[in-house]
């Protein structure tokens, strides 16, 4: 194996309680190839992602990234293009990215592009992002808009972003609103999230939020329990005016195994339809393991 590379492993969970197979990720410094295993446990590729630096000055950088999906036989499907030109401005940057995606004919055309400014002003961060992909009639228009304003501080930070969608008529409406709230105390960090969208009329409503609190243990594991709110469970009409009750608590255990991998192991207790205000026992949903250059805070 190579120094900086890493091969992270996903195991399922049956009706049964039985572990399963899942994907496995193979990462090597920026280069990643996600694979599953056939019915006959051959290993095929299902993605493959390369990146490289085309060019790089004081200025900025650009970037070259192919993506390469493959269908269940291992066989390729299409093929992704993305250039991406960042460039430095005196208060933040600003970024273009290009996708050409394969069509048919084996040639290669413009999908979609993305314009990201962003500019920093004391501990705020406004960022402004458009995306425009091409019509019916092959023109290039806008479809979406993204702002995002970051505030930190020392030992907070909240982020607001609102989603702008295309309507028919040619106008932009508010889509999505996501605010998240961190905060760290020690070696425990909060973050609180709301979800408002557009539910039953033009005005946007709390649809759903979670909170996510993530502690070390003495042993140097790291445990992270998100509850998950919303005024209705999962396949249960939403009441006019309803709270949000609890409808799901996951648990993420992190840490680090004797041969030297990392282990995260995933379960969760849901509420059903039949008893909506209670949760149920915990089930053990996935099982990930990675061995090579796993670094915590960037996962491959």
């Amino acid at each position: 194996m190579a120094l900086a590379q890493s091969v992270s492993t996903t195991y399922g969970t049956d009706v049964n309680g039985n572990r399963t197979p899942g994907t496995s990720i193979v990462s090597n410094d920026g280069d990643h190839t996600q694979l599953m295993q056939s019915v006959n446990g051959r290993a095929i590729p299902l993605e493959q992602t390369d990146e490289k630096v085309l060019s790089k000055d004081a200025n900025g950088t650009v970037t070259e990234k192919i993506v390469r999906k493959y269908d269940r036989n291992g066989q390729l499907s299409s093929t992704q293009r993305i250039v991406i030109d960042e460039r430095k401005v005196a208060d933040g940057f600003t970024q273009l990215s290009t996708t050409y995606s394969s069509d048919l004919n084996g040639g290669m055309r413009e999908t979609e592009r993305k314009t990201v400014e962003s500019h920093t002003q004391g501990g705020a961060t406004n960022t402004q992002t458009l995306i425009e992909r091409p019509t019916i009639n092959g023109a290039i228009q806008p479809v979406e808009k993204r702002s995002t304003v970051t505030e930190t501080g020392k030992d907070t930070s909240k982020q607001d972003e609102t989603i702008y969608r295309m309507s028919p008529n040619g106008e932009f409406y508010p889509a999505v609103r996501e605010i998240k709230d961190q905060s760290k105390n020690g070696d425990q960090t909060v973050v609180k999230s709301a979800l408002y969208e557009p539910i039953g009329s033009s005005d946007m409503s709390l649809s759903r939020q979670s909170v996510s609190t993530t502690s070390k243990a003495a042993d140097g594991s790291e445990i992270t329990e998100v509850n998950y709110y919303a005024p209705a469970a999962p396949g249960i009409a939403r009441e006019s005016g309803a709270s949000p009750q609890l409808y799901e608590q996951d648990t993420v255990t992190r840490s680090k195994a004797a041969d030297g991998s990392i282990v995260e192991t995933t379960s969760a207790r849901r509420s059903s339809v039949s008893e909506p205000g209670r949760l149920g026992t915990p089930q053990k949903i996935s099982e990930t393991i990675c061995t090579g250059k796993c670094d915590p805070d960037k996962q491959p």
